[in-house]
């Protein structure tokens, strides 16, 4: 059984036939809804239906046996056989009784008709119905042409293919004679019990993936996107089926089983966040190609990142797929906001954020084209949190959690999407920890303006390391200084009553453990705050005092998280973790902190946990390589001095 059961959707009204697909066999047909409607006579499906029947033996139908044998006249042109018949006819008849005009006509009652007769059309009764009594009645007849179902290729299929059964159906609001075929084959248990959004309103084209000649060449398929109604009857249980995504490429189907299962779980501090993250994206997918491919090009970078088999070469077909696609869309003016271009460009910025350094910085720019799309469309609306669709909400939430993790990236640049964050965040935000982020609203515009104010104090020294000891006279611009002391001080009162506050929709469904590691991830957000504070604003080496406290409680609080093998707040606790180890002076502390990182980097396989790690340990070599036993070598320069980009998200 898929992890997540698609809801059936039934058609009302006739069909007159079933598409088929070129290029599929039978096995291939996902789910193929008709509705048949025998009763009513609106299939034409008699053989030569074109010419009424005559009785054997009549003797008009003998006159008309006759012109089958006329010779053709050597002047007249080519002339079609039925044409031929209808002159003919219409010539003896008129010689065998010119004074009584027979007329030929396919108007005639019901009742002459399912008799075969003529029928004069006489209003109200005709002259054959008055002489037998019966009642008369004119009706249009309509022929939608085609074979019998039985007779139909999909019939066909049906009758040879003993894997389509037919599903049981009770229909609940007129639905009669309707009957929905799916796959016999027996279920598998779901790995992640999912139901799917039935509100999605994307359009899209049927869409064909290419064949390509790499290693990752998969057969071409069509895939039927088009929008569906869905049954919103609560009571209409209709069995899920296993194979609800045959339709797609077995090798497509294989990543995106993966991203359901595994990628959105290493991504997710919480199972109604995985559960959100599979019923907004898995549908909207459906409905647009370059969505649905930026999605299998994340399921296998994680993949790669995890050690399993997989092809580089179809990874990289799958981005540029999904890069250029995007492309296309964005090239179409839209006056709403399209949620599957946002979605595919976080989609992207995560994949490479999580490649382990293959795209280096690449993220960025999917993070910037990311706000400026939100920008655009917050300019233009005026939406209250409360009114947020919950694919809006769930995007707006994705990106200001990547947006809010950059600003601690040390990078000296003010984020173009920091007024978004702003906006975002008095939309959703409500001083409650976040179970998509794993720390509290609050938290956000204070990193905010701690890199605001690392920028500043940036551009006024150019960060030139103090020569004296953790003196924080050091610092020249004493408004920076000022205020930096007024964060710390707010941010000390923040931990000093902590009590953390949850989102309404998760408060009762919290489980006492998940509230245990919320909280705790959330201090150690709190604790990240002062380390940015101490070290990118006033210049205090890392063998402060103040520095090593918040490092060891960041160290000893990630100690106690529990790292399950489900959607746990502990995969967000790369980010402490990294910036404790910038700071860290001490071998056990270094040692705890490698020690947690490889246990998060097996448990989830995020490919940036590798390369924070990675730099860590240079960054360790270098402070001892160079006597800097007080840790005055500032990590967010040595980044930038090394050309890279990593965010421990």
């Amino acid at each position: 059984m898929s992890p997540f059961g698609f809801d059936i959707n039934i058609y009302e009204g006739p069909l007159s036939r079933v598409p088929m697909f070129s290029g599929h066999n039978s096995k291939d047909l996902y789910m193929i809804t008709v509705a048949v409607t025998h009763k009513s006579g609106l299939y034409n499906t008699s053989v030569g239906a074109a010419f009424p029947r005559r009785p054997a033996g009549s003797r008009e139908w003998k006159r008309l046996a006759v012109t089958e044998n006329l010779p053709r006249r050597k002047s007249e042109p080519n002339i079609n056989y039925s044409e031929l018949i209808e002159r003919s006819q219409c010539h003896i008849s008129m010689e065998a009784a010119p004074s009584r005009p027979k007329r030929r006509s396919r108007s005639g009652c019901t009742e002459c008709r399912q008799r075969h007769r003529k029928c004069d059309e006489r209003k109200p009764t005709c002259s054959g119905c008055l002489r037998s009594g019966r009642q008369c009645v004119y009706t249009l007849r309509l022929s939608w042409g085609g074979r019998p179902f039985s007779k139909s290729r999909f019939g066909e299929c049906l009758r040879n293919d003993p894997g389509l059964v037919q599903v049981p159906f009770n229909p609940t609001s007129g639905d009669k004679g309707a009957f929905v075929y799916g796959s016999g084959k027996p279920s598998k248990p779901a790995s992640v019990p999912q139901q799917l959004s039935s509100d999605s309103s994307y359009t899209g084209d049927t869409i064909n993936f290419d064949r390509t000649e790499a290693e990752c060449s998969l057969s071409a398929a069509v895939f039927p996107l088009r929008p569906q109604r869905v049954n919103q009857a609560p009571n209409s249980v209709i069995p899920r089926n296993p194979y609800e995504l045959q339709w797609i490429p077995p090798a497509y189907r294989f990543l995106l089983d993966h991203f359901m299962s595994c990628t959105t779980l290493s991504l997710s501090c919480h199972p109604m966040i995985q559960r959100t993250y599979c019923s907004v994206l898995i549908p909207m997918a459906l409905q647009t190609s370059h969505l649905f491919v930026a999605l299998l090009s994340l399921a296998a970078t994680h993949r790669i990142c995890l050690g399993m088999d997989q092809s580089i070469t179809q990874l990289d077909w799958l981005k540029f797929t999904s890069l250029r696609q995007l492309q296309a869309a964005l090239a179409q003016p839209r006056k709403e906001l399209n949620h599957a271009v946002i979605a595919t460009t976080l989609t992207l910025c995560t994949a490479d954020i999580v490649s382990d350094g293959r795209s280096p910085g690449s993220w960025r720019s999917h993070l910037h084209g990311t706000a400026a799309i939100i920008a655009e469309h917050l300019q233009n609306a005026r939406n209250s949190g409360s009114s947020l669709s919950e694919a809006t909400l769930l995007l707006w939430r994705w990106y200001l959690s990547i947006e809010t993790i950059t600003l601690l990236s040390g990078n000296l640049v003010i984020s173009p999407g920091s007024r978004t964050v702003l906006q975002l965040r008095r939309l959703i935000g409500n001083d409650e920890i976040d179970d998509l982020t794993g720390f509290s609203t609050a938290l956000i515009p204070i990193f905010g303006d701690i890199n605001l104010l690392a920028v500043e104090s940036g551009l006024s020294g150019e960060q030139q390391c103090p020569t004296g000891t953790d003196d924080i006279s050091s610092i020249p611009n004493d408004i920076i200084r000022e205020r930096c002391f007024r964060m710390i001080e707010n941010i000390s009162s923040m931990l000093a009553s902590h009590e953390p506050r949850f989102r309404p929709t998760i408060d009762a469904s919290l489980s006492s453990l998940h509230r245990i590691d919320f909280a705790a991830v959330d201090e150690t957000y709190h604790h990240v705050a002062l380390l940015h504070l101490y070290r990118r604003v006033l210049n205090l080496p890392s063998s402060s005092t103040l520095v090593q406290k918040s490092v060891q409680q960041i160290i000893h609080r990630v100690s106690a998280i529990h790292f399950l093998h489900e959607p746990c707040p502990g995969v967000a606790v790369l980010q402490p973790l990294f910036a404790a180890g910038c700071e860290a002076c001490d071998a056990a502390d270094r040692d705890d902190v490698r020690t947690l990182l490889s246990r998060i980097e097996s448990q989830y396989g995020m490919g940036n946990v590798r390369s924070a790690r990675a730099f860590l340990e240079d960054l360790w070599i270098m402070r001892d390589e160079s006597g800097d036993f007080e840790g005055r070598m500032r990590w967010d320069k040595v980044m930038v001095e090394k050309g890279l980009d990593i965010l421990p998200y």
